[in-house]
């Protein structure tokens, strides 16, 4: 039985290491005579599509002057950066390439925790390199120092420096995320961009080169009741906020600790129910949240900023 498992993992792992790229960079930066001088960064990257275009982190592209793509067999390409949202640490690049073999995409909502997980990547310039856990939680938001990211798929598939954008997958070989953070002081703590997330803004960033979907300028978690209790709330579900930055909900008046329980009179179940909410108004539309802090309810007025 063991072995009939092992057996199926390493079919999996075959058929998906040709999706999975590795991304070359090359930067200019300043020695200390302040003379340009080049930079070499890698990274990984996922085929998206036969025609050629390939999602990486945006984290791994930045300020590069060139971008390569190297193919699991060996070739290499040079590649256009086609969309970016520094926000989402999303980015998508294109090759003109024949014989691509595209990833097959999975779904957010059936990822659940426990179930394995796959990592697959080119971490510290060593080649691809595949690694192996399980789905520790799902819908995790973190922040780092010029944004937050929110949604995200936690595993403890071990996730190195390099592995940055490549694959997690499910299983059954389909991706379920894009790994593209891990917490460096501790073991088995990584995060991967759910695949939700990519397929939705993935046309946009090829048809504009970046995201113009609305921003609310919240990070969250869905309340529970043992959460309620603990923290004396008077409401019992809805979206709690951890923090609030510079936004559109901060200028509202919106603080870390509030908990959203409406918007526009449609009530709001949890965090993952304010993101679709949010995703299906227009920038610059003015909305009226309501909202609990401590044992009192108030309305404000948010007006969506974009999420670029």
């Amino acid at each position: 039985m063991l072995a009939e498992f092992e057996k199926r993992l390493v079919g999996v792992v075959e058929n998906v290491v040709p999706s999975v790229v590795s991304v070359a960079t090359t930067r200019l930066a300043r020695d200390q005579l302040s003379r340009p001088v080049p930079v070499q960064g890698q990274g990984s990257g996922v085929v998206l599509t036969d025609e050629g275009y390939i999602v990486t982190n945006a984290h791994v592209i930045a300020g590069a002057r060139d971008v390569e793509v190297i193919l699991s067999d060996g070739r290499q390409f040079k590649a256009v950066v086609v969309g970016e949202s520094k926000l989402r640490d999303l980015a998508v690049l294109k090759i003109e390439a024949e014989n691509l073999k595209a990833i097959e995409l999975g779904d957010s909502e059936s990822v659940k925790v426990g179930q394995f997980a796959i990592a697959i990547g080119n971490p510290l310039g060593l080649g691809t390199t595949v690694t192996f856990g399980m789905v520790s939680a799902v819908d995790r938001t973190i922040q780092g120092r010029n944004q937050f990211l929110e949604g995200l798929v936690q595993t403890s598939a071990e996730i190195n420096p390099g592995n940055s954008g490549g694959a997690l997958v499910d299983s059954s070989g389909k991706l379920i995320g894009l790994p593209t953070a891990m917490i460096p002081f501790s073991q088995g703590i990584g995060f991967a961009l759910a695949v939700d997330s990519i397929k939705a803004v993935f046309n946009e960033l090829v048809e504009t080169g970046t995201v113009s979907t609305p921003w609310m300028g919240v990070m969250g978690v869905t309340l529970s009741k043992g959460m309620a209790a603990h923290y004396r709330l008077a409401a019992e579900e809805g979206a709690l906020l951890v923090q609030v930055p510079r936004g559109p909900s901060a200028q509202a008046g919106l603080k870390a600790g509030d908990v959203i329980v409406a918007i526009v009179d449609e009530d709001v179940k949890g965090m993952e129910d304010l993101r679709k909410r949010i995703l299906g108004k227009r920038v610059g539309e003015k909305l009226r949240v309501r909202f609990v802090r401590g044992s009192d309810i108030f309305e404000v007025w948010v007006q969506l900023a974009s999420a670029g």
